[in-house]
């Protein structure tokens, strides 16, 4: 295990904190002008690819006012968090690709991050370096697509669709349609991929509409485990993009469900499955053994499909050790001694 140093981890949780407590007002830039001799204000903020210019309100109106303080505040502190973004990334903290901190940053512009959806898959597993201390080698893969789980989201009264918010991201993102879909349930740019996912319900049906944003989910097995127990973390990407993300060991017990799921076509995702589960296994090991063998009961006991699936994904990263807790070892009898060695 390669350890981050104490002073990166506390360069990360400082972030966290600052990000997180910053979402009253987003970052941006303020100006007044003045239509038929009064003046107004307005707000312009970074949101994906695009800008977006908000009317704030009359420039005589203390609360508005009022506002444009926050707002450059929140300005000056965003500046401060890019400062440490940037350190974070020359000292080889894994940070999203541009493409990926954009669609981060519109999916969290919007709110849907605080209402429940939960980033899945390996640009999740991109956020938990800091938060278990070690650097992980399999950030050494790469992604095309983005996986967000709706299984606990809890959609406002009034949504913007899934496609509209991509696209602040990237105009060229648009719905990829399957037979007999009645909403889509994927995403595509010229070059990435944006998937919905969620758990099965009842009579374990698939896609699942999803009315409030425009869209389906894919239903499927194990998906709602990693979405029951969540953390914030942040993405190195802008002034910090706050994400929900699956606990670290959450992901790894889940990535060892999945990976039987596989198909022979699917090789390669299934190695990066065992490959992600077996780092985090390691360090958990060192680290935390207890929360780790916790996670891995729990989960055997949701019934003999998830034991089969655990234990055989343990057996293929050689840790068949963890496959449920072995019986203490036996002494052996001391060997009689025979009549002719006693005389």
């Amino acid at each position: 295990m390669r350890q981050i140093p104490l002073n990166l981890m506390t360069l990360y949780a400082d972030l966290l904190q600052q990000a997180d407590g910053s979402l009253g007002e987003l970052p941006g830039s303020v100006a007044t002008k003045t239509v038929k001799r009064k003046k107004y204000i307005y707000h312009t903020v970074k949101d994906g690819s695009v800008r977006v210019e908000r009317y704030l309100g009359p420039a005589s109106d203390p609360s508005v006012q009022e506002r444009a303080k926050a707002i450059k505040v929140a300005a000056e502190r965003a500046k401060q968090r890019r400062s440490t973004i940037t350190a974070l990334k020359n000292s080889r903290i894994a940070a999203p690709t541009l493409v990926q901190g954009r669609i981060l940053e519109v999916i969290a512009n919007a709110g849907l991050f605080e209402r429940g959806m939960t980033l899945v898959g390996t640009v999740a597993y991109q956020t938990y370096p800091c938060l278990i201390g070690a650097h992980l080698p399999a950030l050494a893969f790469t992604t095309n697509d983005i996986d967000l789980s709706v299984a606990e989201f809890v959609a406002a009264d009034e949504e913007e669709d899934i496609e509209s918010i991509l696209k602040r991201a990237d105009p060229t993102f648009s719905p990829v349609w399957h037979q007999n879909d009645k909403l889509p349930r994927k995403f595509k740019s010229k070059n990435f991929e944006v998937d919905v996912l969620t758990s099965h319900g009842r009579g374990r049906r698939s896609p699942i509409p999803i009315d409030a944003l425009g869209c389906a989910a894919e239903a499927l097995s194990f998906q709602e485990y990693p979405a029951e127990e969540t953390i914030d973390a942040v993405a190195l990407y802008g002034s910090g993009v706050v994400v929900r993300v699956p606990t670290p060991v959450r992901f790894a017990v889940h990535k060892l469900l999945v990976a039987q799921r596989r198909s022979k076509s699917k090789l390669g995702k299934k190695q990066k499955d065992l490959r992600q589960a077996r780092e985090l296994i390691d360090i958990f090991l060192e680290t935390d053994e207890a929360s780790l063998q916790d996670a891995l009961d729990d989960a055997r006991d949701r019934g003999k499909t998830w034991k089969t699936a655990i234990n055989a994904s343990l057996k293929e990263i050689g840790r068949e050790a963890r496959q449920g807790r072995l019986p203490l070892p036996v002494a052996p009898k001391p060997a009689k001694k025979s009549k002719a060695a006693t005389r």
